[in-house]
């Protein structure tokens, strides 16, 4: 019971939302550099003075619109597309088939940078989807199981995500692609105290396919 309790918590912070996104877009090219976008100073005051008195169902559309106005070029519109209206591109790391993309969601209540693994198959991993989490292996994990035990309402957060070498990758033996990411254990919400870290590697094939979510250390902070 705990364990799915923990479970719920990591999806629900992971989910956190200040407006509903609407259907992402499926991809018709990949993401590359010339999806980066960098906003004016002044975008979003004038995207909310012109969307905010609009439908709310509307309203990622209106943001998209809106970026459109202010001169972001058709990729960076496609990209936002894909996020379902919710975010733009602010950064690509060309990592080889899969590349890193680093997004801002500015409509967000919480954790407004999102990592993207794209290019590959599937075309876009949100590295901070619940649904990645190799979560029997890590249930089963002593570190985590004792950590469970003595914080009841543990839950999962991001770690880092942005930098020159965030999230870290490299190449398989088997010509495939890794990345490692982390993620904090936090003792009942965002803002109180880390009191672990948990890896999983993204594991791709040499062809760009998602191979499985592998955990690795789970550490607990003294």
């Amino acid at each position: 019971m705990i364990a799915r309790r923990a479970a719920f918590l990591f999806a629900f912070a992971a989910a956190s939302l200040a407006r509903q996104a609407e259907p992402p877009t499926a991809p018709s090219s990949p993401v590359g550099p010339d999806a980066v976008w960098a906003p004016p100073p002044n975008f979003l005051a004038a995207m909310h003075k012109a969307c905010d008195k609009g439908a709310p169902a509307r309203f990622g559309e209106c943001f998209v619109a809106q970026m459109k106005k202010a001169g972001a070029p058709e990729p960076a519109l496609a990209f936002a597309r894909r996020t379902g209206n919710q975010g733009y591109l602010r950064d690509f790391r060309n990592t080889g088939k899969v590349g890193v993309a680093h997004a801002e969601y500015p409509f967000r209540a919480n954790q407004n940078q999102v990592c993207f693994l794209v290019n590959g198959d599937p075309p876009m991993i949100d590295v901070d989807d619940p649904q990645w989490v190799p979560r029997a292996t890590l249930d089963a994990n002593p570190v985590y199981a004792d950590l469970l035990k003595r914080f009841p309402n543990l839950v999962m957060f991001p770690g880092m995500r942005f930098g020159e070498t965030a999230p870290a990758g490299g190449n398989l033996r088997s010509g495939g692609q890794r990345f490692d990411l982390d993620y904090l254990l936090r003792d009942g919400c965002r803002a109180c105290t880390a009191v672990g870290s948990v890896k999983v590697a993204f594991d791709f094939d040499v062809n760009g396919k998602f191979v499985e979510a592998q955990l690795g250390r789970v550490r607990a902070r003294r």
